[in-house]
């Protein structure tokens, strides 16, 4: 089909109880610097009476600029004869300073496996879950770890770091968290040691063997890029830099960051105004890093498959791999000549259209990570949708196999999954759901099919395949035409000479 149409448009502690972990250590003071509490009391203030309810704490924790006036909504309410039927204290307004996000449920219907967490929960949007239980308990064994190379002392000024920065957390969420301050506190240091120390041991190159890292360590890497599953990035810089501070890397996070997500740049510094928000955010910006924008985008439609404009003379290459940047340029046709890569043989008058598109690796995890990308653009970058941009451009040249396999054979797409069509479906899938904004690929799309629409190039690409689609084909024809020119030439001659000799006699 040539045009293709879319629809766009709290729970307890992680640890059930709190528990104190190493049950055969001779050593109890190691395990200091985990605080575990006593059994569930009741929270004291400071005239020591009981405190009120956890909605109270929730409140508490609401930054200033997010609460609303409970009383004169309620005022409202009663106004309007509107009883409703839940808590009005529990309403959240997000600051600002929100960037980690639950993927809305339009999004999480198409492909819920790709923004759930698999093993491990980051942050307090999954924090609780009783399939994360056991890793929460292995998040405590890292920590016991990670103090030993550090001290307690630096990990406890670590804690005063986090504790002090309690709110501005808080404020990275979409969702308040319910958790009081002494358990959300407990659940940020867990995680931030837990994640600083599988990069350090990942870097480093640990030999010693861990069921966890090694086995799951493909699952692990998947579960920390997660927009559900985030960590502020300031913490685990501050954490990182608390502890391994290096005048000669500055920027130690970023690049130990960059080697363990496999993120290949050769220049790793960020721009001077540009402030990573968390990992979703780290991949997305060295994806984007170079990218131009277009200075006038707009709506992309009715663009042709790949396969109807390798037809009509247009020629797919490869681009710069890890990167967004498409062009599209008029090229001048050649034949190829055997056994010289270097030598070609330019066809006058045939001119193509040659569109470069950036090498796409596609493994396990490919689609996740995009997903997860284009909903943090939906969330917090409406106006600066450069990837999903990008997968549009490609849902509107894939539809069927035949695409795939054409891009495939010119190196665009690099399949890692074995079956073409698991890629066709998976880009008409992509951009499900996805609200679209001006295009940074218009003028391509439009160049794209306005020579598509001239039926003169359908002609010429077909002229060029069925005459000089190799070296042999192209000197047959070639000859042939010569003969032609040649048989017509004595044609000619013939009939002057038998015209003369009419005339002498």
């Amino acid at each position: 089909m040539e045009e293709k149409c879319r629809e766009r448009e709290a729970p307890d502690d992680a640890n059930g109880k709190e528990m104190v972990v190493i049950e055969e250590s001779d050593d109890v003071n190691e395990m200091e610097i985990l605080e575990a509490p006593l059994p569930p009391t009741p929270i004291k203030c400071e005239n020591n009476d009981l405190a009120s309810s956890s909605t109270d704490q929730h409140e508490q924790h609401q930054p200033k600029d997010s609460i609303i006036d409970i009383k004169e909504l309620e005022e409202l309410m009663e106004f309007l004869e509107d009883n409703v039927d839940y808590d009005l204290k529990d309403i959240h307004v997000p600051v600002p300073q929100c960037c980690i996000y639950r993927v809305p449920k339009y999004l999480r219907k198409i492909n819920e496996a790709a923004y759930t967490p698999q093993v491990i929960s980051i942050g307090p949007l999954h924090h609780g879950e009783e399939e994360f239980i056991e890793m929460e308990k292995q998040k405590l064994r890292y920590m016991l770890e990670f103090s030993k190379k550090v001290g307690k002392e630096k990990l406890k000024e670590f804690k005063r770091f986090i504790e002090d920065n309690e709110q501005k957390i808080r404020n990275y969420y979409q969702e308040n968290s319910s958790l009081p301050s002494l358990k959300f506190v407990n659940m940020i240091l867990h995680d931030a040691v837990f994640i600083i120390e599988v990069i350090l041991r990942y870097c480093l190159r640990d030999r010693t063997f861990d069921f966890f890292l090694h086995t799951l360590r493909l699952v692990i890497k998947r579960d920390l890029q997660l927009l559900e599953n985030q960590l502020p990035y300031f913490v685990l810089q501050k954490l990182l830099e608390h502890f391994l501070a290096n005048e000669e890397y500055p920027d130690l996070l970023l690049i130990l960051s960059l080697e363990y997500f496999s993120i290949r740049k050769p220049d790793v510094f960020l721009e001077p105004d540009y402030q990573i928000l968390h990992f979703t955010d780290l991949r997305r910006y060295f994806l984007i890093k170079n990218f131009r924008p277009d200075p006038e985008p707009g709506e992309m439609r009715d663009l042709p498959i790949a396969t109807k404009l390798h037809r009509s003379g247009v020629k797919f290459k490869v681009g710069i791999k890890d990167s967004l940047e498409i062009s599209c340029k008029d090229v001048e046709n050649a034949i190829l000549i055997p056994y010289l890569k270097s030598f070609e043989l330019p066809i006058p008058w045939i001119k193509e259209l040659e569109l470069q598109i950036p090498r796409f690796e596609i493994y396990d995890s490919t689609e996740c990570l995009y997903r997860n990308m284009m909903a943090l653009e939906q969330c917090h970058y409406r106006g600066k949708t450069h990837i999903c941009d990008f997968i549009l451009l490609m849902d509107y040249l894939i539809d069927t196999v035949k695409d795939v396999d054409l891009l495939v054979e010119e190196g665009i797409i690099f399949n890692c999954l074995g079956d073409n069509a698991v890629i066709a479906k998976m880009f008409n899938n992509f951009c499900l759901e996805i609200v679209a904004n001006p295009s940074d690929s218009y003028n391509i799309s439009k160049k794209l099919k306005e020579h598509y629409d001239n039926r003169w190039n359908h002609t010429m690409a077909t002229f060029r395949t069925v005459y000089f689609s190799d070296i042999w084909t192209g000197t047959a024809t070639v000859a042939a035409v010569i003969l032609l020119v040649l048989t017509l030439i004595q044609t000619v001659f013939s009939i002057m000479s038998w015209r003369s000799s009419l005339k002498s006699k």
